[in-house]
């Protein structure tokens, strides 16, 4: 008898022990976004050289530091910034964060909290990782990309990298840097990937364009404090002297636009086609201009008047009260 109850016991300890142990393996386990099988194809799988470049290459990009206090409702900023982060079910965080009456107030104060959000502290933000566009293989990753749909918990296929990026890049907030590329005149056709590198780098007009030589050499060198885009930016964006302290284009004169508030952001709908009047010689006297005070020697330093700006039209009117012509933007 007593050989049977130990026999029992025996199989039952062969049992719960097992499973036990893996219950366990599993909540030590670091989650993983695919835990059922991936709904697109995996394709080729990083080696670990592949792997080491590629987290180089991230680390100096924007999407390794990603994290926004968001005012208590920062998961709603996590559908892109961080979307592992982001918690689709918070709809009142998400309504009040996109109505603009919820951060009206007077200028200089603090954009007030979010009530129904619910702050993601940051040593838990996860910023925008690999698995977000690569599906987790082992313990590496996919070469082929697809993007992490939060809501959906599972994988979504894209045909290219313009399709990837434009799930974040696409009609945010206004930064429509997906439809300004594909309407750039001078980069028509051309992938994110093709200035920013694969895991988005750091990238500048310099790393392709010398701007001390050339036919635009002269001007160049007359626009020290001027971003490229200011200048042959093709969507007719304001053009300002950026005045803040803290901002990485700090006393320049830069493009920008509205997103939550007036942010110097450089265009990507970009021409060679320059048209100076967009900052010099206003229209009329009540015009403003981008540039305070630019003086006939700024452009003529040995006073040449014998040959008229080649950047204006004359005034069929010397009477007028400008040299531009009205139709001039």
């Amino acid at each position: 008898m007593k050989a049977e109850k130990w026999g029992f016991v025996a199989v039952v300890l062969a049992i719960v022990v097992p499973l036990a142990t893996a219950v366990a393996a599993q909540m030590s386990s670091p989650p993983r976004l695919n835990q059922e099988p991936p709904t697109v194809p995996v394709g080729r799988v990083a080696t670990d050289e592949e792997l080491i470049q590629a987290q180089a290459e991230w680390e100096k990009s924007a999407h390794a530091d990603t994290y926004d206090e968001g005012m208590g409702a920062n998961t709603t900023c996590a559908r892109c910034k961080a979307p592992v982060n982001w918690d689709p079910t918070q709809d009142a965080a998400a309504q009040e964060a996109l109505d603009c009456g919820s951060c009206k107030r007077v200028p200089g104060a603090p954009r007030p909290e979010l009530a129904s959000g619910v702050l993601v502290s940051q040593a838990d933000w996860h910023n925008i990782t690999c698995d977000i566009c690569h599906v987790p293989v082992d313990d590496s990753y996919s070469t082929s990309i697809a993007f992490w749909n939060q809501a959906l918990g599972e994988y979504e296929p894209v045909d290219n990298v313009m399709e990837l990026c434009a799930h974040c890049h696409e009609g945010q907030h206004g930064f429509e840097v997906v439809e300004e590329q594909e309407a750039s005149p001078i980069h028509s056709g051309w992938e994110c990937t093709r200035c920013h590198g694969a895991h988005g780098e750091p990238a500048a007009c310099t790393d392709c364009h010398d701007p001390n030589t050339g036919a635009g050499a002269v001007e160049h060198g007359r626009h020290p404090s001027v971003n490229c885009t200011a200048c042959h930016d093709n969507g007719r964006l304001t053009i300002w002297q950026d005045s803040i302290a803290n901002s990485v284009h700090y006393d320049e004169y830069i493009t920008r636009r509205f997103a939550h508030t007036l942010t110097s952001w450089p265009s990507h709908n970009l021409t060679t086609d320059i048209n100076c009047v967009r900052c010099h010689h206003p229209l009329e006297p009540q015009s403003s201009s981008v540039v305070p005070v630019v003086s006939c020697e700024a452009c003529h330093e040995q006073g040449e008047s014998l040959f008229w700006c080649e950047y204006f039209q004359r005034n069929p009117n010397p009477n007028g009260e400008t040299a531009v012509s009205p139709g001039t933007p």
